[in-house]
C-alpha cells in the first residue's frame, strides 16, 4: 500500500451511517437525514429506511445527503433502486443537498440525468411521480 492509500474501512469500525427520518409538516412527505458512509456496508441500511418510508404511506422521500462524507457503488446503486422503486410506484423519490463530491459522481455516471437532484431540500419538488427515467 501507497503513502497515499489507506486501507478498507471495516465493516465493525463502528457506526458507519446514521439515518434519521422527519416529517415536514406536509402530507405524504418524509426526509430521511444520512450522515456519514453510503457504501457496502451500510447500503442495507438505507435501502431498508427508504423502504420503510414508503411502506408507512410516504408518497414523497427527500434524502438529505448532506452529512455524506464518502460514497462508493453500491451507495450508487442503492439510490438508483431507491428512484426506480419509486418511480414504478408513483411516488417521489429525491436526493437533495449532495456535497461536491457526490455530485461529481453523479455527472461522471450520468445520473444526475436520471436522478432526481436538487440542491437543497426547501428547493425540493413535491407530489408527482419522478421526472427521470
Amino acid at each position: 500500500m501507497g503513502p497515499d492509500q489507506q486501507p478498507a474501512p471495516s465493516p465493525d469500525s463502528g457506526p458507519r451511517l446514521a439515518i434519521t427520518s422527519a416529517t415536514p409538516g406536509e402530507a405524504g412527505a418524509v426526509v430521511l437525514t444520512v450522515v456519514g458512509s453510503l457504501d457496502f456496508y451500510t447500503a442495507a441500511a438505507f435501502i431498508t429506511a427508504v423502504r420503510e418510508a414508503f411502506d408507512a404511506g410516504a408518497d414523497v422521500v427527500r434524502v438529505d445527503l448532506g452529512g455524506v462524507g464518502f460514497c462508493d457503488s453500491s451507495g450508487l446503486a442503492v439510490l438508483v433502486r431507491a428512484h426506480k422503486a419509486a418511480q414504478r410506484d408513483g411516488r417521489r423519490f429525491t436526493i437533495c443537498s449532495p456535497g461536491h463530491v457526490l455530485n461529481r459522481m453523479f455527472a461522471l455516471t450520468a445520473l444526475d440525468t436520471v436522478l432526481d437532484i436538487t440542491t437543497d431540500i426547501a428547493s425540493a419538488p413535491n407530489g408527482e411521480a419522478n421526472s427521470g427515467s
